[in-house]
């Protein structure tokens, strides 16, 4: 079983006059054991998946389509309190800019 399965997951941002569409049907799959690396081009959505995935997303973003299983729990799913139980200690992020983020 997957540590981590995204399927055909999708995130939009409502903004005052218009949705940005951030996510459009992203599927990955990370095994237990392994390490996944986001890497792409400035505004290709690597922050918005993990954003997504953790579900912090910023005012007017919501998970419209898909699934985020975590060690068998649906992150989409799943109430607050759980979720901050799971961030920090079983899932994180290390944002775009390192030197501000890795202490070495």
């Amino acid at each position: 079983m997957a540590l981590l399965e995204i399927t055909d997951l999708s995130t939009d941002i409502q903004l005052s006059k218009s949705v940005v569409h951030a996510l459009d049907h992203v599927s990955l799959h990370v095994d237990a054991g392994e390490t996944l690396g986001l890497v792409g081009e400035s505004g290709s959505g690597k922050t918005m998946t993990a954003m997504s995935i953790e579900r912090l997303l910023p005012p007017g973003g919501h998970i419209t389509r898909g699934e985020i299983l975590f060690d068998g729990e649906d992150l989409v799913q799943l109430e607050e309190p759980r979720l901050r139980e799971i961030r920090g200690g079983d899932i994180g992020m290390i944002f775009q800019d390192p030197m501000t983020s890795l202490n070495p």
